[in-house]
């Protein structure tokens, strides 16, 4: 070992040297005048006039300038400049042979890279770097083979030496080169196929250890890759896939089971947020405003210890199909999903007669939830649980890919709408189950550039209110001569706090200004509840702020002369996100 690092020491030193002029520090040469501290060298120069060599330590009374030197020194010199050159190349040629650079392929440093280096790891690359600068000092053009430069055959004390430098890496097998490996994606976390699976290789798109993988089309952009997979866990799974589906048992088929079924993701240590996708849900309408006494999928947060949705409140039921979910995560989280089920009570908009109108039908359930996690730093920046354990030098270079940071939403919001025009919805919203209680949460919508608000239109509007609030076109009532804000009073005998919250500014009525025709400023609140989105069922806001509404529910049940008639539905309405000048 000891002799290795000396060779590599060697190199080092030798490729210290910008040009090809041999310089001072040579190991055998050295200066001959030295007087406090300062030394001359005993290499001599030359005049621009003549010929005539001159020496730096000359005497200063001698007349021409030059002094006489011994010819049979310079002789000497030159041959030992001549040993030192066939040495050192001699040694760089081995080192690069002792790594395994193979000779019949050629080098090409644009590329960082050369032959095939079995062994890897960065100390090695430095060495065949330090090697090629040596050849490359004594004039040995290193874009040609290397077999092509005379050598003498490396000794066997010099074979061994080098040999040990190969095995000092030896344990560490890594193809790509760091700064290769900067732009080289990472097999199972690429997502592909707009987020749909992962990319990854045909082996390991197979059951393994429980998660079963089913390839749905192909993928070559990261190393080792060859097929776009979805993941997919059934009953009592454990996952630590940046993308995962949970499906209920026989999906896509229905079941009537009594039993509990879960999944355990391990959050990884770069992912912050957490997106539950539900491509399908069908399950027990809630009973009033709870689905803890029927067919019910609740969200275990580590993070959200005091519930997902509002206070205790971490469970859905009904009918949640092309519903969205966001939650907090931090570095080891553990995220739990757990469906509890009977198969007893009915499906909403179910025929009971067993007929299917593209629903489960009867009581049978089903839900099938894709689960992605989403990073806020690149692969492996704080270490621990990494895809990059094996590149350390190299984790700060990783970047997190487009789909994730394109999913990535705003703190505080449960829900992310990215399009400019689209539909938003109550949970288990169908037109006849009734909204859950203890609901506390905030939909976001994605702020255009030179956005300056929205526009809301009710499809179907129903929240508890007092009697005075229940028309939804006022936001204030008195009570026994005392006015209070709708939807908000907790005195008497009020449902408590529900209400939609949004910035309000017209309801969409039209007026005649000095710069053309505007909305009337006539809906100036931010509480909405009781039959009606407002007057018109229409909300515009103007705000340069966030664009975002609160859905607020009571903790407790409400009477039945609270619900507009039909009952406490929640809601279901189109929105716009405006743009231009406003």
């Amino acid at each position: 070992m000891q002799s290795c690092v000396i060779t590599l020491g060697l190199l080092v030193a030798l490729c210290s040297s910008a040009s090809g002029q041999v310089k001072p520090w040579l190991p055998w040469f050295g200066s001959d005048s030295c007087e406090n501290g300062v030394c001359s060298s005993i290499f001599p120069t030359f005049n621009e006039d003549d010929d005539s060599p001159t020496f730096d330590n000359c005497e200063e009374d001698d007349e021409d300038g030059t002094c006489l030197y011994d010819s049979t020194n310079e002789e000497d010199a030159v041959s030992k400049i001549k040993d030192f050159e066939k040495e050192a190349v001699e040694k760089a040629v081995g080192v690069l042979k002792a790594i395994g650079f193979n000779p019949d392929e050629e080098y090409n440093p644009s590329q960082q890279r050369g032959g095939r280096l079995f062994g890897g790891g960065m100390l090695m690359q430095a060495a065949i770097d330090q090697a090629l600068a040596v050849l490359r000092i004594f004039g040995y053009n290193t874009g040609a083979q290397i077999n092509t430069i005379p050598v003498q055959p490396v000794s066997q004390v010099q074979q061994a030496a080098l040999a040990t430098l190969a095995q000092v890496t030896a344990h560490k097998a890594v193809i790509v080169l760091p700064t290769a490996a900067q732009d080289t994606n990472l097999p199972n976390y690429e997502p592909c196929r707009g987020g749909e699976g992962l990319c990854t290789s045909a082996q390991e798109c197979k059951n393994i250890g429980g998660v079963q993988g089913k390839s749905i089309g192909k993928c070559g952009n990261c190393v080792g890759c060859s097929v776009c997979c979805q993941f997919m866990t059934g009953c009592q799974g454990i996952t630590d896939k940046m993308i995962t589906y949970f499906q209920s048992p026989g999906y896509p088929r229905t079941d009537r089971s009594n039993e509990a079924c879960s999944l355990t993701l391990n959050v990884r240590d770069e992912v912050c947020q957490v997106r539950l996708d539900f491509i399908d849900f069908e399950m027990a309408a809630p009973q009033a405003g709870s689905c803890s006494g029927v067919d019910n999928f609740e969200i275990i947060n580590t993070a959200q210890p005091g519930g997902v949705f509002g206070p205790g409140q971490s469970k859905m039921c009904g009918l949640n199909k092309g519903q969205h979910v966001y939650m907090p995560v931090k570095p080891g989280n553990i995220l739990i999903m757990r469906a509890t089920t009977s198969g007893v009570r009915n499906i909403p908009l179910a025929r009971t007669d067993g007929t299917n109108r593209g629903l489960s039908g009867d009581t049978a359930f089903r839900w099938n939830a894709r689960v992605t996690q989403i990073p806020c730093e690149a692969p492996g920046a704080r270490g621990g649980r990494s895809l990059m354990k094996d590149l350390p030098d190299i984790r700060s270079a990783r970047r997190i890919p487009s789909h994730y940071r394109k999913l990535l939403a705003p703190d505080g919001c449960r829900q992310y709408f990215q399009e400019s025009r689209g539909r938003l919805q109550s949970f288990n919203y169908d037109g006849k189950s009734e909204v859950l209680l203890n609901q506390n949460y905030a939909i976001c919508l994605k702020r255009p550039a030179r956005s300056c608000g929205m526009t809301l239109k009710a499809l179907g509007f129903s929240l508890p209110a007092s009697a005075g609030c229940l028309p939804g076109n006022v936001p204030a009532e008195t009570v026994d001569g005392v006015c209070s804000l709708c939807c908000t009073s907790t005195e008497g005998d009020s449902p408590g706090v529900n209400y939609l919250g949004v910035s309000g500014y017209s309801d969409g009525a039209s007026v005649m200004t000095p710069i053309g025709q505007n909305y009337a400023v006539n809906q100036d609140r931010y509480f909405f509840c009781g039959s009606k989105l407002g007057v018109t069922n229409l909300i515009v806001t103007r705000t340069k702020g966030p664009l975002l509404l609160r859905v607020r529910t009571a903790g407790k049940y409400w009477e039945e002369w609270s619900c507009p008639p039909g009952g406490c539905l929640g809601f279901l309405m189109n929105y716009d996100v405006d743009t231009g000048t406003c």
